[in-house]
């Protein structure tokens, strides 16, 4: 897959809320309503990137659509991509190396840790400068234009009884507890300061520990299992080929020595799919390897290479109930 196209997998996931495949109007409305735009600038939005026409928008169309209009970002983009990516990595090796490190380096790894937390944050504060000052310019702009909120998508049935009415009704207001300008009024953000200031010190006072039991774990690896994912897009005209390749792998690993579990997940109309694979250890899935090689199988079906990433965790945690 493309640089920078598996950030939009990730927002893909977020706006599709009852994680059926596809979004539809009402969930585009929550996840991408900004405050600016009006109901009609949204929904010729929706059908510009909805290209087959279904009330639906998949990943596909979703990643299409905006890959093409990612402009000056979209080396940014890329650059996040294998930010993610490294980071990942890092975190991995950095979790199995540390328990075994003596105080000092153990100080150093820590102080390098925070370090990129504020090298980051430094990177963050000019993308939230300009963010805000776009959306402040955006506001002043055309405002006639009333912004769409979640409520005038949302059915409106006669009455809602109960209980769920009114939670609904709650939800609905504090989805849409802004101003016309599309931002907070002051009384209404220092009541929101106010009242998670007396949340976080209700929080911080009100946990019971008690009966509280730390799981105390074995990090060596001879205790833990891997968890592997693979994520590739399939060349266009080779579907069923592909499938047909999938399953046959997919019975042939599950049935070798080591393989605890094989699963997939594939993301409708888009070409996508992400392969599961938990091992007893790291020996067995290389064994595995040497006899079949993932990429020998799948080459010449794919649009581009696999993204592979990988993950130990401890035995304990499968053989829960």
């Amino acid at each position: 897959m493309e640089k920078g196209k598996t950030i939009f997998l990730d927002i893909f996931r977020r706006a599709d809320k009852n994680d059926d495949g596809a979004i539809s109007w009402e969930e585009f409305v929550q996840f991408f309503a900004d405050g600016v735009m009006g109901k009609e600038e949204m929904e010729k939005l929706f059908n510009d990137i909805d290209t087959h026409n279904t009330n639906n928008i998949d990943t596909g169309e979703l990643c299409e659509y905006f890959s093409n209009h990612l402009g000056e970002m979209k080396e940014i983009y890329s650059l996040l991509d294998d930010l993610n990516n490294k980071v990942t990595n890092v975190l991995q090796s950095t979790a199995q190396s540390y328990p075994q490190k003596n105080r000092t380096d153990k100080f150093i790894t820590r102080f390098l840790m925070r370090e990129c937390i504020n090298q980051l944050t430094a990177v963050q504060r000019p993308l939230e400068s300009a963010s805000d000052h776009m959306d402040e310019e955006a506001r002043g702009d055309n405002t006639d234009i009333k912004p769409i909120e979640l409520r005038d998508v949302l059915p409106k049935p006669d009455v809602i009884p109960g209980r769920v009415g009114r939670r609904t009704k709650r939800q609905i207001s504090g989805q849409t507890q802004t101003s016309v300008e599309g931002s907070m009024t002051p009384s209404a953000l220092t009541a929101q300061v106010d009242r998670l200031s007396d949340l976080l010190d209700r929080l911080e006072h009100g946990v019971n520990f008690k009966g509280f039991v730390d799981e105390d774990l074995n990090a060596v690896e001879e205790d833990q299992y891997l968890l592997q994912q693979r994520s590739m897009e399939v060349a266009k005209g080779k579907e069923d080929e592909f499938r047909s390749a999938l399953r046959q792998y997919i019975e042939d690993t599950n049935g070798s020595p080591g393989a605890l579990n094989v699963s997939v997940r594939f993301f409708k109309d888009s070409g996508l799919f992400t392969l599961y694979e938990v091992w007893e250890s790291k020996d067995k899935e290389k064994q595995y390897r040497e006899k079949k090689g993932f990429d020998s199988v799948f080459t010449d079906l794919l649009a581009s290479g696999t993204t592979a990433t990988s993950i130990t965790f401890p035995k304990a945690w499968w053989l829960k109930k």
